[in-house]
């Protein structure tokens, strides 16, 4: 039958709704021109169109055939599985689809690739306007981009089979893009019926319809693209020259130039380019166009050839001489005398590159650093390299450091949920090995150990001093908020207990001031005092004077209060008249009830005085009672001890400046009886 014109799908992709059966295809907008036609991109054996899915976002490629090939949906089956998990960066993905799109001319269906669309230039446009505008840089890149794609392709056993400069898309990131796949060849296809012979001059001459399916059909090609790049690359005016000025729609080259390269001005100004290497590859390019074309060597072979490796290598360029090789892909079948060289090269290269990144290791000295320092470190190509043995002792001292933080890290992971104190003054006593203001990643954890450490020393300190209850208090306060606790033993532990239910009274007793009245200050004392939590505690030694002399006065009080109930006149006077009462301020009743036994004790003593002195003259000598005197020495009716007191608070000492010397009492003595206290 015969196949629609490609007028016929255009018309059909005026609406899309009716030319696709794919929904997605349907629902599509397709690029018109300025004429509101479909725009086309046409080629020797199809057309291309640009559409834009439903969300105006994405694009691609809508490829449909010109000609007929009964081949072409098994061929394109066979490539799609092949590539099938091989994602190439210099291929699109692609799909064909049979009777996908109908023919204005016989309502037919017929078949159609949709393809990724690139976004970019065909390398023909691409090249021209980098060439007008004598961008060097660029074409030299896009020429190593081209020699990638080209490696990328034979690596992966594939050949486009028509490689030329509209098959060829560049985008903005100067990347390689090949398009349009109807001569491909995938292993499964090798041998068969050539169905494209491809564009002139791109093509050897012995390409022809006879020429069977081969993963070698790129190589001649991909060297002539790739020499095209290269001269352009050194002089961008051999465009104006060979394409512009002349209107030629190809890269530079001609089929004329290769039937008499003798007679070729393209190939004398190649030749006077004054490159070596671009010299050798435009004489193989020349020599090969006469050869077989199965002799054809691949580019990756040609391109990097030794004869300019070995060039490089005895100048000394080292650096362009790994360059060349590392786009060979190897150098195993250098030749020997090239390989002590070569690795000479690469040594090199390698030492500047290491060299060049340890430089970037910032001056200063931290853990991030250090680390850096000795993981940037490569022994075996800075050995004897000058500039690197003058940074040695830094990276001798980085390794000391870094062995430090590892220790410290074992350190931390061996005690990680049981810490002890020995675990805790490891790490200290290891983390002061490091400089002072050394920053690392462990200084919270170590800061963490040394407060533990200093927090438990504080509390060993203030319990063996035993002099403050409040140290002891603090310093455990300070061992709770460090968390450990666990560090204190049992018997720390009931001391600790000790001085804390001791601190509120000593908290009450620095209330008591020395201008608060005797009776009331008594009060505070005997209030808080508690005697048997006191009894071995040094701190409390500077109140217990007072604690005692409040005592002595409560039982004075005690006994005055019971002679006063009992109408005891001597015992009133007796306990009244105590010492340790003087300027104290006796209650109303108390005062009144001294007066009153003091002055009877007065007129009996009045009245006994007559009875003595009426005695006297009498001749016996005695009183009528017939017993002796009955008074008494006042200390021993009052029981005074006469031990001294101890030493008194200053700011107490001046009230009892008018009552010295002391004689303190005895409370509780080994006779049976108490003692009466003064």
């Amino acid at each position: 039958m015969s196949w629609p014109l490609a007028s016929h799908f255009s018309t059909m992709l005026q609406n899309p709704r009716i030319a696709f059966r794919d929904l997605r295809l349907q629902k599509a907008v397709i690029e018109k021109n300025g004429q509101n036609q479909p725009r086309p991109w046409a080629g020797a054996f199809a057309v291309v169109y640009k559409g834009i899915d439903a969300d105006g976002q994405t694009p691609f490629a809508v490829r449909i055939f010109t000609t007929e090939s009964p081949e072409r949906r098994d061929r394109y089956d066979l490539i799609s599985a092949y590539l099938q998990g091989r994602k190439l960066k210099c291929l699109v993905d692609f799909e064909y689809r049979d009777q996908s799109i109908r023919s204005a001319g016989d309502g037919k269906w017929y078949p159609v690739i949709i393809m990724e669309w690139v976004q970019g230039e065909t390398l023909f446009n691409w090249l021209r306007a980098r060439s007008l505008e004598g961008h060097r840089e660029a074409i030299a890149t896009l020429a190593d981009r081209w020699l990638e794609a080209i490696q990328e392709l034979s690596d992966n056993s594939i050949a486009h089979g028509d490689l030329q400069h509209a098959n060829v898309m560049v985008n903005a990131a100067w990347q390689v893009k090949l398009v349009d796949y109807d001569g491909m060849c995938v292993p499964p296809l090798v041998g068969r019926r050539n169905l494209e012979v491809g564009v002139e001059p791109y093509q050897h001459r012995e390409r022809g319809a006879g020429t069977l399916l081969s993963l070698d059909l790129d190589n001649f090609s991909a060297l002539l693209i790739y020499v095209a790049l290269r001269a352009l690359a050194i002089q961008p005016g051999l465009w104006a020259k060979y394409v512009e000025q002349v209107g030629y729609d190809k890269l530079l080259f001609r089929r004329e130039d290769f039937q008499a390269p003798a007679q070729s001005p393209l190939y004398y100004d190649l030749m006077q380019l004054g490159n070596n290497d671009l010299q050798n590859l435009t004489e193989r390019l020349f020599a090969l166009s006469q050869a077989r074309m199965e002799d054809v060597p691949p580019l990756g072979q040609l391109a990097n050839s030794y004869a300019e490796v070995e060039r490089l290598l005895t100048e000394r360029q080292w650096e362009a001489a790994v360059d060349l090789l590392n786009r060979r892909g190897h150098f195993r079948d250098a030749p020997a005398r090239l390989q002590p060289l070569i690795y000479q090269a690469y040594e090199h290269v390698c030492r500047q590159q290491a060299w060049a990144k340890f430089l970037r290791i910032p001056a200063e000295t931290s853990e991030q650093v250090d680390r850096q320092l000795v993981e940037g470190w490569n022994e075996s190509l800075f050995a004897n390299f000058p500039p690197a043995e003058q940074q040695r002792q830094r990276i001798v001292d980085a390794r000391q450091r870094v062995q430090l933080l590892d220790r410290l890290r074992h350190l931390i992971q061996r005690s990680a949920g049981k810490i002890s104190l020995s675990s805790e003054k490891g790490l200290a006593v290891t983390a002061a090995k490091l400089p002072q203001g050394y920053r690392h990643n462990l200084q919270e954890r170590v800061k963490l150990a040394l407060r533990r450490v200093k927090c438990f020393a504080g509390l060993e300190k203030a319990l063996n001093d035993g002099s403050s209850e409040t140290a002891v208090v603090a310093a455990w306060k300070a061992v709770v908020e460090a968390k450990c606790e666990q560090f204190v033993s049992i018997e720390w532990g009931m001391r600790i207990a000790v001085a804390e239910e001791r601190l509120p009274i000593f908290k009450a007793l620095a209330k008591i001031t020395s201008d608060l009245p005797p009776d009331q200050r008594d009060q505070r004392i005997l209030a808080v005092w508690k005697e048997k939590l006191m009894a071995d505690c040094r701190e409390a030694d500077k109140w217990r004077p007072l604690h005692q002399m409040a005592a002595v006065r409560r039982e004075v009080l005690k006994r005055l209060q019971a002679s006063v109930d009992a109408h005891d006149d001597a015992g009133v006077v007796q306990w009244g008249s105590k010492r340790c009462l003087a300027k104290y301020p006796l209650p109303q009743p108390l005062a009144e009830a001294i007066a009153a036994a003091q002055e009877r004790i007065g007129r009996n003593e009045s009245l006994s005085t007559s009875q003595i002195n009426a005695a006297e003259e009498s001749p016996e000598g005695e009183t009528a009672s017939g017993q002796e005197d009955p008074a008494h020495d006042e200390n021993s009716a009052l029981g005074e001890s006469k031990s001294e007191p101890a030493a008194l608070p200053p700011e107490l000492s001046e009230q009892m400046e008018s009552h010295s010397p002391w004689k303190w009492p005895r409370l509780f003595s080994r006779r049976s009886k108490p003692e009466e206290p003064t």
